[in-house]
């Protein structure tokens, strides 16, 4: 997994206020890091929709795949990027 540059903008859908979750925060946040929802998708092997859905606060994901999103984060807290 290589991290976006700072040139580039990764697709990482936000869920809006009223369905934020700590579930849907940390799948935007791994979003960020592998570069875009096609990239994590990927990596989890998910399809985007179902993945867009639960990162848009839609639903929750397996514990495997929210796990998996907090793995990302952590082995890349040096990371440079957003932090939303």
């Amino acid at each position: 997994m290589r991290p976006w540059t700072s040139a580039q903008k990764p697709d990482c859908p936000v869920a809006p206020a009223s369905r934020e979750s700590t579930h849907a925060r940390a799948l935007h946040r791994a979003c960020l890091i592998v570069g875009g929802v096609e990239q994590l998708a990927s990596h989890f092997r998910l399809g985007e929709f179902e993945l867009r859905a639960w990162m848009s606060g839609v639903g929750e994901p397996p514990e495997e795949v929210f796990l998996g999103a907090v793995e990302i984060i952590l082995l890349n807290l040096e990371t440079p990027g957003p932090a939303t």
